[in-house]
């Protein structure tokens, strides 16, 4: 089965995980997320200077809403998004697993993988669920 976006996250090495495709600047060290051909989004450095990393897939929760109508292709409602702060310090939307009563803000979150139907095809997408505390 393939990832449904390749170039944000790959499988962690047992399967169970998601780690995501990051980049180091090496003009000014900065991790840019994502990982893309447009350089350092820090320091203006071109591509050439950036070097993938895989960061890890955890974050922590900022703030969450439930969206209940259809507002794009894809999001199929009712469906949980928030805004997480990634390993990298960076802030980001992302899609959450599940209800909302599991979530509040401030709290850890994992990236994992979930099967979701894209068209006919069935693909690997990154979803966010609450973190197994080790």
């Amino acid at each position: 089965m393939e990832l449904e976006k390749p170039d944000l996250f790959s499988l962690s090495s047992d399967g169970g995980l998601l780690d995501l495709r990051g980049g180091r600047c090496g003009a000014c060290g900065d991790l840019n997320f994502p990982f893309g051909p447009y350089g350092c989004t820090a320091c203006g450095a071109e591509p050439d200077r950036m070097s993938e990393e895989v960061m890890p897939g955890r974050a922590q929760l900022l703030t969450f809403i439930t969206i209940h109508q259809k507002l794009a292709p894809g999001i199929v409602p009712p469906c949980v998004v928030g805004e997480a702060r990634l390993a990298n310090g960076s802030i980001q939307e992302v899609m959450l697993h599940g209800a909302e009563d599991q979530y509040r803000d401030e709290m850890m979150l994992q990236a994992i993988p979930v099967e979701t139907k894209r068209g006919e095809d069935v693909v690997i997408a990154c979803r966010f669920a609450p973190a197994k505390e080790a």
